[in-house]
C-alpha cells in the first residue's frame, strides 16, 4: 500500500503538470486564433506542412472564401491563383527563398521591417470580378528554440491606389503624345 500511495502521488502530479501544460497550449492557440481574428488586415497562417491554421474574417470577405472550406487544407493559393502554385509563405516555410525570384519576379523585396519576411506588389487577376491588385507580406513563424512552425502571410488590397497611379500614367502619356505630335512648338 505504501508503495502504490507514493507511486500514486508522483503519477497524479506528473498528471497535473500534463494537464497544466495541455491547458496553457490551449490557452496560447486560443490567443493566437483571437489576435489573428481580429486582425482588420487579410491575413492566413500555416503550418510547416503547407496546411492553413488560420484564414481570417478580413481574407474571408477579401476572396469570398469562408474559412471552414479551407482550414486544414493546403489550398491557400486557390484565393489568388488559378491553378495551383506555391504562395510566398510556403516557400519561406520550405527554405525555398532562392525561388521567389522565380515566382515574384520584379515585384517582390527583402522586408526592411521583419527578418526572415518579404514583401511583393502583384496584380490577381481571378480575385474579385475585376482582379485586384495586393500588397503582401510572408514572414517565418518560429518558436522560442528557433524551430519554424509555419508562416503567416498578410495582404493589403491597393486596387484602388494602382488603378489611379496607372490612370494618372496613362493620362501623362496622352498629354505627352499630343505635344509631341503637334505642329506648333511647345
Amino acid at each position: 500500500k505504501t508503495v502504490e500511495k507514493i507511486d500514486g502521488g508522483g503519477s497524479g502530479k506528473a498528471s497535473k503538470r500534463k494537464r497544466d501544460v495541455s491547458n496553457e497550449s490551449q490557452e496560447s492557440a486560443h490567443l493566437l486564433h483571437s489576435i489573428v481574428q481580429g486582425f482588420s488586415i487579410p491575413a492566413f497562417v500555416i503550418g510547416v506542412n503547407h496546411k492553413i491554421l488560420y484564414w481570417n474574417r478580413a481574407l474571408e470577405r477579401l476572396t469570398n472564401i469562408p474559412m471552414s472550406e479551407v482550414v486544414d487544407t493546403n489550398q491557400h493559393w486557390r484565393a489568388f491563383y488559378a491553378s495551383e502554385r506555391p504562395c510566398m509563405a510556403d516557400l519561406l516555410v520550405d527554405g525555398a527563398e532562392n525561388r521567389i525570384p522565380k515566382w515574384y519576379a520584379g515585384k517582390y523585396r527583402k522586408s526592411d521591417l521583419l527578418e526572415e519576411a518579404y514583401e511583393a506588389t502583384d496584380f490577381f487577376p481571378d480575385l474579385g470580378e475585376k482582379g485586384r491588385w495586393l500588397r503582401f507580406t510572408a514572414a517565418l513563424i518560429r518558436q522560442a528554440n528557433g524551430n519554424i512552425v509555419g508562416a503567416i502571410e498578410t495582404l493589403e488590397d491597393i486596387t484602388e491606389r494602382m488603378t489611379a497611379e496607372l490612370t494618372r500614367h496613362e493620362s501623362e502619356q496622352q498629354i505627352f503624345s499630343i505635344i509631341e505630335g503637334s505642329p506648333i512648338p511647345t
